[in-house]
């Protein structure tokens, strides 16, 4: 039985050594060859042989490089990445091998060398991947032991662009029709499971309540099974009896008996998608859930995540989830998240890890590569937490093969290709739309720019939703523009308030002196007159705003004698445009603009217009624009 090793938490301190501390070495020279051992952060651990790699004469330098990227000041903090550091030195060593005379040891190593390389990883490569392959050898190569590489290869190795490249942006999300269908299909496969093991719990019940006495014939073998099944916690060992169907393997019957208590492989996939879907999580973290949790007041869960693709400092988490209903316990995550719990319990406590996914994996299948996994389920009775050993762990089936299962579709009629991180994707774009685009509010999981970089942005969805608010916000902007009760008076109305003052201040709003004071100039303000300074709608009492703050007051009345002014504000405005940043000066001008633009101007002729650029100033007093300074 394996038990992964605990981790400091609440109530738990870190393990420290009993006396003087001298840690293993991470190189260890063999018979065979040199190793490099490898412990990460998840708990997930291996041992690295450079021995059957070519060219002998580097494994020394490159297992002391390796050793430095899996160490405390490394950047490794997973199996993957490890496996990664280490599938670079193979390449490296598989591609000098290849050579006429290739570099025994890393001092004969040459530019023209990692040129070729990289040249050919090029030509080999799709896109912009071999930069990712290429750096990766460069980082290895920049941590060999000072002093073996040649000064032009160091040279080399420090030039900029060997790592750095555009990163590539993520897949665009599910439509709401596509999305629907794959989460549908997900909770369908969900809830019969759930059904499943609920039935056989039930059976197990009655034959335990009742005893084997009242069973009779078939119903007798089926329960003895059963029986056992739940006291060994495995099927190896059980007889088939003869009910076993003609063609149907002894291991493939074994584990459709163990499937009335245990989740087995072909249901993590299934759960797996649902669970993403519902959290908004990525697959990683899903597969790094503990099974430790708290619940809140049956209102909530709280859970600790380990999030694989942060910092250090940001790796884990703890986040609270609604659990809600019973009846909704496919739909919320907290209720999700202890469904599953309740699901793979039985066999945790066989297999005994402290992680939330563990299954029934039966006792066949060795191979090669998966040794280790078969001998997990050798010392647990076939049970086995999928994802302590390897990520990727899974068997059949693939989610290529689920969705066919399905008949899921996509809005062009093809096969639906499903895959986690566009599940991801499509749940923050949802976010993002259902919380109105405020990314400080939908970015639950990521950073802003993560956010944006790799889920919204290649988006087309959210592109358009995105282009649809902003056309949106400014039909607001021009209709509140519209909307503003300034009072301009055209030629013809500028001639009848002088022919017929009573009837001009009535229709106004105000009294025949102020039309007076107003025509002869008594009233002007910079770029209106003012019919009522004591009383505007943006103070209580006397007017203290801007004298752009005019063009959107109601007591403001614009003549023609205003319009040099107005032009000359017009310029100004433009040349702020032409000097400033756009976002800046929309929100400080724009309005005013679509106020002078669309609304003022349209008012006048093209005769008097013409006149008033005649007369226009070359300045304006700009510091009136930003209204009164109090002064010392």
């Amino acid at each position: 039985m394996t038990t992964a090793p605990s981790r400091p938490g609440r109530g738990r301190s870190a393990a420290l050594p009993s006396g003087p501390y001298e840690p293993p070495p991470a190189v260890r020279p063999t018979p065979a060859g040199f190793e490099v051992a490898f412990e990460g952060e998840d708990g997930r651990r291996k041992v690295f042989s450079l021995a059957l790699l070519p060219l002998p004469g580097w494994h020394e330098d490159l297992a002391a490089a390796e050793a430095v990227r899996f160490g405390p000041t490394g950047t490794c903090r997973t199996l993957n990445s490890a496996e990664h550091v280490h599938n670079s030195a193979r390449l490296l060593l598989t591609s000098l091998a290849e050579l006429d005379e290739p570099p025994a040891t890393a001092g004969d190593l040459r530019e023209s060398h990692l040129l070729r390389l990289r040249m050919q990883l090029q030509n080999n490569s799709k896109s912009g991947a071999f930069l990712t392959r290429f750096g990766a050898v460069v980082t290895l190569l920049r941590c060999l032991p000072a002093g073996r590489l040649r000064p032009e290869v160091q040279d080399f190795l420090g030039r900029r662009g060997h790592v750095a490249g555009r990163s590539p942006e993520g897949l665009p999300g599910y439509s709401d029709r596509e999305f629907t269908a794959i989460v549908t299909a997900a909770r369908s496969d969900a809830a019969a499971i759930r059904d499943r093991i609920a039935a056989g719990e039930r059976r197990l019940a009655r034959v335990q309540a009742e005893g084997l006495d009242v069973f009779e014939g078939q119903d007798r073998i089926d329960a003895e099974r059963l029986l056992r099944l739940a006291r060994t916690g495995t099927a190896r060992g059980i007889p088939n009896g003869r009910t076993l169907p003609p063609g149907v393997p002894g291991n493939q019957w074994r584990l459709q008996l163990a499937r009335q208590l245990f989740l087995t492989e072909r249901d993590v996939l299934p759960l797996l998608i649902l669970a993403v879907a519902v959290t908004g999580r990525n697959v990683e973290t899903i597969k790094e859930l503990p099974a430790e949790h708290r619940v809140l007041e049956d209102r909530a869960v709280a859970v600790g995540l380990l999030k694989r693709r942060r910092s250090k400092s940001a790796s884990r988490e703890t986040v609270h989830w609604e659990v809600g209903p019973p009846s909704r316990q496919l739909h919320t995550p907290g209720g999700y998240y202890l469904l599953l719990h309740k699901l793979t319990t039985p066999s945790r406590l066989l297999c005994g890890t402290d992680r939330l996914w563990s299954i029934y994996a039966g006792m066949h299948g060795r191979t090669a590569k998966n040794a280790a996994y078969w001998d997990a389920k050798q010392e647990s009775a076939g049970h086995v937490a999928p994802f302590t050993l390897r990520m990727n762990s899974l068997g059949r089936p693939t989610l290529t093969e689920w969705a066919a299962s399905h008949g899921l579709r996509d809005d062009d009629g093809g096969p639906l290709s499903v895959r986690m991180n566009r599940i991801k994707t499509t749940v923050e774009v949802r976010t993002t739309r259902a919380l109105g685009g405020h990314l400080p509010t939908a970015s639950r999981t990521n950073t802003l720019d993560v956010s944006f970089r790799h889920y919204l942005k290649p988006d087309p969805r959210i592109r358009d939703w995105a282009e649809r608010v902003m056309t949106q916000a400014l039909t607001d902007a021009e209709d509140h523009a519209r909307a503003t009760t300034t009072r301009v008076l055209d030629e013809a109305a500028e001639k009848a308030m002088a022919t017929d003052p009573h009837t001009a201040a009535k229709l106004l709003g105000t009294t025949p002196d102020k039309i007076a004071q107003a025509r002869d100039g008594q009233l002007d303000t910079l770029v209106s007159a003012c019919l009522d300074f004591d009383h505007g709608p943006f103070d209580d009492g006397p007017c203290r705003q801007s004298f752009l703050t005019c063009l959107r007051c109601e007591n403001a009345l614009v003549l023609e004698k205003h319009l040099p002014v107005l032009l000359a504000l017009l310029d100004r405005l433009q040349a702020e445009l032409d000097a400033t940043n756009v976002a800046d000066w929309c929100r400080r001008h724009a309005v005013t603009w679509l106020i002078l633009t669309r609304r003022v101007l349209r008012r006048f002729t093209t005769a008097q217009i013409e006149r008033a650029r005649q007369t226009k100033p070359s300045d304006l007093p700009l510091t009136l624009l930003d209204g009164p300074k109090e002064i010392a």
